[in-house]
């Protein structure tokens, strides 16, 4: 039989990326926690534009993806 483990809020947890991160929250059911990583995190593909080629009109702007990190981000983690 497995032990339960006691999790507080402020105890170091693992992000999903396996980056040490702290617990801020944890469910009345005690089956799923929130973890803060303050490590930099993928968070989405943006299209900016691009402003070192020449437009080919004033409507069409060429653009190039730009992937957006973000930090300190929350992740729930069920336990």
């Amino acid at each position: 039989m497995l032990a339960k483990m006691e999790l507080k809020v402020g105890d170091v947890y693992k992000c999903p990326e396996g980056h040490k991160a702290s617990i801020v929250w944890i469910s009345e059911s005690e089956k799923v926690i929130a973890v803060k990583c303050h490590y930099n995190h993928f968070y989405k593909v943006a299209k900016v534009a691009d402003h070192t080629k020449p437009s080919l009109s004033y409507r069409s702007h060429p653009t190039e993806e730009k992937k957006i990190y973000t930090k300190d981000m929350v992740f729930l983690i069920r336990i």
